[in-house]
């Protein structure tokens, strides 16, 4: 999650290069509101928040002589739950991870990568406790009520590695705009937990953004 939200600050913050933006001195700076998962939900579910931060991407441009600095700061939050995966013992295999990214306005026009990243290209990011994590195709579609917005919640097949051994995981994306920033939410864990699902969906209901 940390190299999605780098990636995505850098991409958004080139895109306002060469828009008018370089007027005035003091630097521009968007900021999303966080968004998290109620404690309600966590206690429903069983995860415990693992990591919450915010990170700014600085940029600095200079277009005909004039320099501006643009400051894009995202907010990140990650929840994780350990169950008994047998040989493999306890582990914090159930992994589900919140993004928040703020639209930028200049000049009347608004810019965000997020608005044209497929979920798959999303996905292609995404990085958490799984090392070598490979995603596959798409099983499942559906659509949920996600932050107030019919949304839809994409399921995909993979592949990842814990405790040594390369196991199927199942992992769920969606996209929403909310109040002016676009909320990502993602759930990843082994597909042997055949009732994991139903957890993404309560943290899904229990999502929050700006609270």
């Amino acid at each position: 999650m940390r190299k999605l939200a780098i990636l995505l600050s850098v991409a958004l913050v080139a895109t306002t290069a060469g828009c008018g933006f370089l007027l005035g001195d003091e630097a521009l700076a968007f900021e999303s509101a966080p968004a998290s998962v109620s404690d309600e939900a966590l206690s429903e579910t069983g995860y415990e928040q693992t990591l919450n931060e915010s990170q700014t991407v600085s940029r600095e441009f200079t277009v005909a002589g004039q320099s501006r600095q643009v400051n894009v700061t995202n907010h990140l939050a990650q929840y994780e739950r350990s169950i008994d995966l047998g040989p493999l013992g306890e582990q914090r295999a159930a992994v589900f991870a919140t993004f928040s990214s703020p639209e930028v306005s200049v000049a009347s026009q608004t810019f965000n990568p997020i608005s044209d990243m497929s979920n798959r290209e999303l996905l292609s990011q995404f990085g958490s406790n799984y090392d070598g994590l490979s995603v596959g195709q798409q099983v499942e579609n559906q659509t949920h009520t996600v932050l107030g917005s019919e949304a839809g919640v994409e399921k995909y097949e993979g592949t990842a590695e814990l405790g040594g051994q390369s196991i199927d995981v199942y992992i769920h994306v969606t996209t929403v705009k909310h109040d002016g920033d676009y909320v990502v939410a993602l759930g990843l864990y082994p597909q042997q937990l055949s009732g994991e699902e139903t957890h993404v969906f309560a943290m899904l209901d229990g999502l929050q953004h700006g609270e």
